[in-house]
């Protein structure tokens, strides 16, 4: 069993195989219905997209680089649906957005740190190149550095771009940047 935040799971991708077993076991639907409704898991590792690849419609990775974007296409086909999640912060690139977009990335990193080493990041936010890092994770700016980022990533691969507005306290919901970003990319 893994620990992560306090919460035991078992080995990733075994547990989410079983769990896919249980799910075309599980009657769904009106009788007569077809069995396999399209699916998508969210997956990040080689291994884990490969399951997504072998029984699922698609993956969606959360909170990775462009690099990953690239790689997990690659992996999951050209048919494959991948949806992937970008951290934005809607602001001056000043202190404040720059101290909002690292802190992000120091909680998010434990369960990422192999793949972004393996994509050639360096995980040490106290090395030099972390800027390059928390700019990779977490786009910052204004519409159109945001808008940038969503085309990188689909001509990367990907087939949607969700969104995910940090900076805001959790018990806020980023109700002016959703609006902000809406329509972006028309």
């Amino acid at each position: 069993m893994e620990k992560i935040r306090g919460l035991s799971f078992g080995p990733r991708v075994p547990t989410m195989r079983d769990y896919l077993d249980r799910m075309d076991a599980t009657p769904f639907g009106p009788p007569g219905a077809p069995k396999q409704h399209p699916r998508v898991i969210g997956a990040v590792g080689t291994k884990m997209l490969g399951l997504a690849a072998e029984r699922t419609s698609g993956a969606v990775p959360f909170g990775m680089p462009v690099e990953h974007t690239a790689r997990a296409r690659a992996r999951m086909g050209p048919d494959a649906f991948l949806g992937v999640f970008q951290a934005v912060l809607l602001g001056p690139q000043d202190r404040t957005t720059r101290e909002k977009a690292w802190s992000h990335v120091a909680e998010s990193l434990p369960n990422r740190a192999d793949m972004l080493s393996g994509l050639g990041y360096s995980v040490d936010l106290a090395g030099p190149d972390a800027e390059r890092l928390v700019r990779s994770l977490v786009v910052r700016g204004g519409r159109d550095e945001i808008a940038t980022r969503v085309r990188e990533h689909l001509n990367a691969g990907a087939d949607h771009v969700s969104l995910s507005a940090i900076g805001t306290r959790p018990d806020v919901l980023p109700h002016h940047q959703w609006r902000e970003l809406a329509g972006l990319l028309d």
